[in-house]
């Protein structure tokens, strides 16, 4: 370091900070390190039980297994659903008021709406984003389904029934 243009008072603290930063690097890195009492290894307690991590942070994820059919099942029975709710509603208007059309819309016709609302719940309340509300919403749904199917059947034994009604909503 030239000393020849700098004042008084900083020739006598330059060399003071310059040495103290040469003889002292430990300060310098120990941010950046952990030492024994700071380890980051899990301790025994941690290794034997079921928060254990197998491998390093540069080992690529282990992803499961693909299914090919993983949502196939799910997608079949709602189009079954929703393409069947049409020879149902034309049968109940066609031939009349009948117990098992009564029975079959008055289960068809909840569970198809409870389908379309819980696709809404999934898309816009998802678990990941919100897990509280979406468990609230979700178990609200259940409860509401449960309660619709219940009036069904209140109502197709002892009203008109759902095939009377498919019909005088269909001539109305």
């Amino acid at each position: 370091m030239n000393f020849r243009f700098l004042n008084t008072t900083q020739r006598l603290v330059r060399p003071t900070i310059n040495t103290f930063r040469v003889a002292l690097p430990a300060f310098q890195t120990a941010g950046f390190h952990a030492g024994r009492i700071l380890s980051i290894q899990p301790t025994k307690a941690v290794r034997d039980g079921a928060s254990y991590i197998k491998g390093t942070v540069n080992d690529p994820v282990e992803l499961p297994a693909r299914d090919k059919v993983a949502g196939a099942y799910h997608w079949d029975f709602e189009r079954l659903l929703a393409v069947g709710l049409i020879p149902l509603t034309i049968a109940s208007v066609v031939n009349g008021a009948h117990p098992i059309t009564d029975l079959a819309l008055g289960i068809a016709l909840p569970i198809h709406a409870h389908i379309g609302y819980d696709a809404i719940v999934t898309d816009y309340l998802p678990a990941r984003r919100n897990p509280i509300l979406y468990k609230v919403s979700t178990w609200g749904l259940r409860g509401a389904t449960l309660l619709v199917l219940v009036g069904c059947y209140q109502f197709n034994t002892n009203d008109i029934g759902m095939a009377e009604l498919v019909k005088r909503a269909w001539h109305a």
